[in-house]
């Protein structure tokens, strides 16, 4: 049975060299302009229309502004078919009222605003039905704007609309909502992942004599994985922190570039041991990097104001949540394992050769190969 599970991750990890993360959001902004008036202002990246609609005309491989304002007539069309905003009284028409162009963290989006003659009062629902079928883990994050009151909720394909409350919402949603985004962030980042497995792989064994051991008690390898862990928690916390924050300001393409290092330098490490103690201070230095990971798919997603903190902390915590289920799965594993002489002389190192060549991947991707 324990051979059945390595040979899947095995299977899982040559299926994955070429998804590390890549988060698909659009950003859709709700807000009052009067009494019975609402706004609906639409981002949504130009790679992500691109897989629903011809953009680069001249196929260079580049979408200028003249090429965006020609195929207007036809991005009207496609949102306002997948995006609808209605009362409880009945639906609400939405008007196409100006086109523009905005950039998050280095993705060009369109920008569509729509005015509407919609009862701007708490029972507004808002269906979103844009990219879902061309990508799945698409996310598309609301934004209810009515006076002083900010409401957040985020749509995925298995949640297509939003409801306004009638207290604005509250902050117990907005904890629920980012937790949920966290354990779904974790456990699609691969590097992240590959990272941590990579770590985890000798945690069971120990370096004698030139070669990997067996440990002589599960309770020390569970010492060893949850010192990793704890390490890696804390640094990542650390940063993600400080970053979603906006107190520090890292460069996200080079941020990635050092977690698919620190992936290929981890996975190396166990075919060729440098650091074979202490490994808990590799998880704390690179933790630092990863976190910083984290926070860019947090700022991608956005804080709602006012919840800053709340969704912070749900993230956080979602993240942990979903590392922690992944080291739950893995551990009794590898810890079964530990003592067969495949797992030290041919398992751990193929897998880990495995890590280390979806790193390198990541690393000419990342470099814009």
């Amino acid at each position: 049975m324990n051979m059945r599970w390595l040979a899947a991750l095995l299977l899982c990890l040559v299926s994955a060299t070429t998804h590390a993360h890549t988060l698909s959001v659009a950003h859709v902004d709700v807000s009052r302009q009067g009494e019975d008036a609402v706004r609906v202002e639409v981002d949504v990246a130009l790679r992500d229309l691109a897989l629903t609609m011809p953009l680069d005309l001249n196929r260079d491989n580049a979408i200028t502004w003249g090429e965006l304002r020609t195929q207007q007539p036809a991005l009207e069309r496609l949102l306002l078919q997948g995006i609808k905003l209605g009362s409880s009284a009945s639906s609400c028409t939405l008007r196409p009222q100006a086109l523009g162009t905005r950039t998050y963290d280095g993705v060009a989006y369109a920008s569509m605003a729509f005015s509407s003659d919609c009862s701007a009062g708490t029972g507004l629902v808002l269906e979103y039905n844009l990219i879902f079928d061309q990508d799945p883990a698409h996310r598309a994050i609301v934004a209810w704007r009515m006076g002083n009151a900010v409401q957040t909720d985020i749509l995925q394909a298995a949640t297509r609309s939003a409801r306004l409350a009638a207290s604005g919402g509250d902050g117990s949603a907005t904890f629920l909502q980012f937790l949920r985004e966290g354990v779904h962030h974790i456990l699609g980042g691969i590097d992240h992942l590959a990272f941590l497995l990579a770590l985890l792989l000798p945690a069971v064994l120990v370096r004698q004599d030139g070669r990997w051991q067996p440990t002589p008690r599960a309770g020390g390898s569970l010492r060893a994985v949850a010192g990793v862990v704890t390490a890696f928690t804390l640094a990542h916390s650390i940063t993600l922190s400080l970053a979603a924050l906006g107190i520090v300001r890292p460069n996200g393409q080079l941020v990635e570039l050092v977690i698919a290092a620190s992936v290929l330098l981890a996975a190396l490490n166990n075919i060729r041991p440098v650091v074979t103690g202490r490994v808990w201070l590799v998880a704390l230095a690179f933790g630092l990097i990863h976190g910083m990971g984290f926070a860019r798919a947090l700022q991608d997603l956005g804080l709602p104001k006012g919840q800053e903190l709340l969704a912070l902390l749900g993230f956080n915590l979602g993240v942990e949540l979903g590392q922690l289920g992944v080291v739950a799965l893995l551990f009794p594993i590898l810890a079964g394992v530990r003592r067969q002489a495949w797992y030290a002389r041919i398992a751990m190192p193929l897998l880990s050769a495995l890590i280390a060549v979806a790193a390198l991947y990541w690393i000419w991707q990342r470099l814009g190969g």
